[in-house]
């Protein structure tokens, strides 16, 4: 578990990750062993397939300085949350790997377009996913990559999603492994453990408004006892998004962001990560997010810089 998030501003892109890693492993409640108990017919025969259901993965360990932050070039930062290994690597060594084969220091590099480095990115990418996957499953990864287009003096922010993968069912080929999305007309883009921020940001309706749709289409064609044509004709309707299309964009709009100086946004995405950290307290889950934050900006002109988080401290331990 993990949040990074990125944020447009004025003269470049804020950047921040925490560091911890987070162990996912099987397990039962016992409330909810015990509840199970009291209402089975045969306490002294459970049936093992019905234990088996109640086991849920669940978060039991997190260890900290876990880099999730790095520099790919002087003018694109990588973030990431999901997997710490890809094919027994740590993932900061295959983003060296990648930024070494594409040569990110040289002319020709610099004088790529942007879409073109992201395709290069993912297929190597991909081979390292390729192979991983011959022996182990892959958990959903995704990768947020932050770029400032020189040639067109705008700021890019772009979401590379991996969809998790199970070694006995995975296809190679399959054109939806790696998905690339820009993001950049969102200004700010966070994801990991970011369910609270992203509606605090962006209203809680973007998230599920498909699932508010089923809803009410189920709903409805139940009550009313709809017959084939009138249930599509209901389906066509709210799918079209235009009668819910007022309230989402209202719940959405509840902040407007004006424009940020790259200070500003570097307090926000401080500020961000440390409503997430500090919501923990509150919840009954471990802590999944904290330990070192690390913090970056992409500066117009000078670039990827360090802000915190990159250098060693004095031991509190002597």
């Amino acid at each position: 578990m993990t949040f990074i998030a990125s944020i447009i501003a004025k003269e470049g892109i804020a950047i921040v990750a925490d560091s911890f890693g987070t162990t996912m492993e099987h397990s039962i409640k016992e409330n909810k062993f015990l509840d199970h108990m009291k209402e089975a017919e045969n306490k002294e025969n459970i049936a093992v397939a019905d234990v088996v259901g109640l086991f849920e993965e669940r978060p039991s360990h997190t260890r900290n300085y876990i880099d999730k932050l790095f520099k790919f070039d002087k003018y694109s930062a990588v973030t990431f949350t999901g997997a710490v290994y890809i094919n027994g690597k740590e993932i900061k060594e295959i983003i060296k790997i990648i930024a070494t084969e594409l040569q990110v220091d040289t002319a020709a590099y610099n004088a790529k377009d942007i879409s073109d480095i992201l395709k290069e990115f993912c297929e190597k990418l991909k081979l390292e996913i390729i192979q991983h996957c011959q022996t182990n499953n892959f958990p959903q990864t995704d990768f947020i990559f932050s770029h400032f287009n020189t040639g067109k003096n705008k700021s890019q922010i772009f979401l590379i999603k991996i969809k998790g993968i199970e070694m006995n069912y995975f296809d190679p080929d399959d054109p939806n492994l790696i998905e690339v999305n820009d993001q950049s007309h969102l200004g700010i883009v966070t994801d990991g453990q970011n369910n609270f921020v992203e509606r605090l940001i962006f209203g809680s309706l973007v998230s599920t408004v498909d699932t508010v749709k089923s809803v009410l289409i189920k709903d409805v064609v139940e009550i009313l006892r709809l017959k084939d044509e009138q249930i599509e004709k209901l389906s066509n309707h709210i799918n079209s998004f235009e009668c819910l299309k007022q309230t989402v964009l209202d719940d959405m709009l509840s902040i407007n962001f004006r424009q940020l100086s790259l200070q500003e946004a570097l307090d926000l995405a401080a500020l961000l990560i440390k409503i997430v950290v500090d919501i923990q307290i509150y919840t009954e889950k471990i802590p999944t997010v904290g330990g070192l934050i690390r913090l970056a900006v992409i500066h117009e002109e000078r670039g990827f810089e360090w802000i915190s988080g990159n250098n060693l401290i004095p031991s509190n331990i002597i």
